[in-house]
């Protein structure tokens, strides 16, 4: 990743990011010069330098009665950065109150591929609820994802302490000593009595949100956010959860 690219993740454009560098290089220069340095037409410089002033990352002086423009400080941008973080964790109760209050409406997300799994992992990981429950299989989930990802994600859960509740096929296990019950391994772990269908997709039950995920043929991952559903199918979990039998 070069400077200039470096600059856009901090909201520079590209043609301010140039602009930018430019006058630090130049130290002073008018519109002119900068124009010449970074090959933009004359209007296209005012135009960025206006935002750029905005942003207080340019400052303007007059000499002989014209305009020069010169570049602030770099530990600007790290100002900046700091106090949008200061806005944000201010702004952010107020924006997770009108995210809250509008769940009164079930939110559908889908996702396909790997991205799926990974956003399902994330939420998992960050549960307010300190657990969750989950119905499928071990094989099912390594063809999610692979025997890495799930033993790197199973250290981030325990050093997090989040409890997994685990309804599990027999005949979609695999011998895999992270994915066994136990105190040890935070995890409880119990079997249908039954053989039911192979190769369905997995479902988890956290907070108020419910996930499916299938990646035998169908490869995606769908998030559903709705208390109503939720209840209905941790109910539905719980019922399952007493005719299953332990290992």
């Amino acid at each position: 990743m070069n400077i200039i690219d470096q600059l856009e993740t901090l909201g520079l454009n590209g043609r301010q990011a140039k602009v930018y560098l430019a006058l630090l290089q130049l130290g002073s220069a008018s519109a002119i010069e900068i124009a010449k340095a970074t090959r933009f037409k004359h209007p296209t410089v005012y135009d960025v330098l206006d935002i750029l002033k905005e942003r207080r990352l340019v400052s303007e002086t007059f000499e002989g009665g014209r305009k020069r423009f010169s570049a602030e400080n770099p530990n600007r941008l790290r100002q900046a950065e700091e106090e949008r973080r200061r806005t944000l964790e201010e702004l952010l109760p107020d924006l997770q109150a009108l995210y809250d209050g509008g769940r009164r409406r079930p939110r559908v997300r889908v996702y396909l591929g790997s991205e799926g799994m990974e956003v399902v992992d994330e939420e998992l990981l960050n549960v307010r609820s300190g657990e969750y429950f989950y119905f499928g299989g071990v094989r099912e989930m390594i063809q999610n994802s692979s025997e890495e990802h799930l033993s790197d994600y199973y250290r981030k859960r325990i050093s997090r302490g989040i409890w997994s509740n685990a309804i599990r096929v027999r005949g979609a296990e695999n011998d895999l000593e992270y994915m066994r019950g136990g105190e040890n391994h935070l995890r409880r772990v119990r079997y249908l009595p039954k053989p039911i269908l192979e190769n369905s997709a997995g479902l988890y039950l956290y907070d108020d949100r419910i996930a499916v995920i299938s990646a035998w043929k169908e490869n995606y991952a769908m998030i559903i956010e709705s208390n109503e559903l939720s209840l209905l199918l941790k109910t539905i979990w719980n019922c399952m959860w007493e005719i299953a039998v332990e290992p």
